[in-house]
């Protein structure tokens, strides 16, 4: 079962992470979501990712590259966008200053 925590912290990071796994190559999204789960260990586990996909298409920052058959099911693929990318490079930055700032505040617990 999900804590709270673990729930909005999936939500706040999902684009980053999506973008992330894109940002490598062209992928369906179904096979961003399953690298997202095995390069976690399952803790990124997203069940149902095509929100943000959506968003994300509608923010400009991925498109649709293309598609091909598998198994009989039609499969598109993206690809992170240059405003996609210039937003990933905002996103690492914002998290790396919030999580350098959480790290100070719990060192200083006694």
């Amino acid at each position: 079962m999900e804590t709270g925590l673990n729930l909005k912290l999936k939500k706040a990071l999902a684009e980053m992470l999506f973008l992330s796994i894109l940002e490598e190559q062209a992928r369906p999204i179904l096979e961003v979501t399953k690298l997202l789960n095995e390069r976690s260990n399952g803790v990124c586990n997203m069940q149902f990712p095509y929100a943000i996909i959506y968003r994300m298409t509608e923010n400009g920052y991925i498109e649709e590259k293309g598609s091909d058959l598998s198994e009989n099911r039609k499969r598109t693929f993206y690809i992170v966008t240059d405003a996609g990318k210039e937003y990933l490079n905002e996103l690492k930055k914002e998290y790396a200053d919030f999580i350098d700032a959480v790290d100070k505040i719990l060192s200083q617990q006694g």
